[in-house]
């Protein structure tokens, strides 16, 4: 069960301040307000300027089209998203800014804002990538410490196949995981605190992309070799019988996003995926994939990780993939001529 972390109701009433207690200077943070409601805009707008924020420096928005210039220009610090009105579509906003298919900063800082207490709706913001769900109403108090915790301990991040966002595991589970999660830039901590370790300038914000391809190439990697295993299993135990369309659309998709992403690699990878998507080709045109092709696919994947992992024996283990493929593959075709 999630726990719902709303603020108390009513709103402090202060003068505006240049730094808050613990001497932060939130003059020059620049915040995107998206907020559609009229009659909560002023709300939102006096709880910014109370915890801190310049009001110059608040840009609201009511539109999404603007919403969207705003975020592609890549002038926004901390992103504030009201997003009872819009909620599909303020989550698929908040996976592009993730996914880096909108604006410069896949690690802006990302606040969502509610006046429902829904588990569902919160879980559902948490999963597109938001570092914070507000329920509101919320005192200044509450709001102000939220912010705090998105400078001084925002999380770290990790990628899944379809997920880049900050860790919500519990440190169990993150413990055992061998990629484990890694700290992104952080541009409202920059400019509150100076910290020029969280800039999110262009080098850092290459070196985090750099380390999301890389996580996102294993965990797909690691799902092939998962898939590959459930349908070599299959076709052992249901000889002629097609593996069902929803794992095998899967098993395509993986490796065609695979060779996607492994086309600026060594030439041994190249030519590892360039077999992969033979093999995967090989049982599409079959009517029914072989226990034998799955685990072609399955021990590619292995040879892939090996790589990845930057393994002593990676080349032979690809070298020995590739040249068993190759043979198994042109077997393949003489019997079908």
């Amino acid at each position: 069960m999630l726990n719902i972390n709303s603020g108390k109701a009513g709103h402090s009433v202060r003068s505006w301040n240049t730094e808050n207690d613990t001497g932060r200077d939130y003059t020059e943070v620049n915040i995107a307000l998206f907020n559609e409601m009229s009659q909560t805009r002023s709300i939102l707008r006096d709880s910014l300027r109370n915890i801190g924020f310049r009001p110059g420096n608040t840009e609201v928005l009511a539109a999404p089209d603007k919403l969207h210039h705003t975020v592609s220009r890549g002038e926004v610090d901390f992103l504030v998203l009201e997003a009872d009105e819009r909620p599909s579509e303020m989550c698929e906003l908040v996976r592009d800014i993730r996914l880096g298919k909108l604006g410069p900063d896949p690690y802006l800082v990302i606040s969502i804002i509610t006046w429902r207490a829904d588990n569902h709706l919160i879980t559902d913001f948490i999963k597109a990538g938001a570092d914070d769900v507000i329920v509101m109403p919320a005192s200044v108090s509450f709001a102000s410490g939220r912010v705090d915790h998105l400078i001084d301990d925002r999380r770290e991040f990790s990628v899944t196949t379809d997920y880049v966002g900050p860790d919500r595991r519990s440190k169990s589970r993150s413990s055992i995981d061998e990629l484990g999660t890694f700290p992104v830039p952080n541009g409202l901590r920059y400019k509150t605190t100076g910290d020029e370790s969280a800039k999110p300038n262009a080098a850092r914000l290459r070196q985090a992309n750099r380390i999301v391809e890389e996580h996102r190439l294993r965990r797909m990697t690691l799902r092939l070799e998962q898939l590959a295993g459930q349908g070599e299993r299959f076709a052992n135990e249901r000889p002629g019988t097609p593996l069902p369309n929803a794992p095998m659309v899967k098993l395509l998709d993986l490796t065609e996003d695979i060779e996607m992403h492994s086309r600026d690699g060594s030439v041994s990878m190249t030519e590892l995926t360039a077999s992969m998507t033979g093999i995967m080709q090989a049982v599409m045109s079959s009517s029914s994939g072989s226990a034998d092709m799955f685990a072609l696919l399955r021990v590619h994947a292995q040879a892939l990780l090996s790589l990845q992992r930057g393994d002593k024996d990676a080349t032979e283990l690809v070298v020995r993939a590739v040249k068993t493929a190759k043979k198994v593959v042109e077997n393949r075709s003489r019997k079908s001529d």
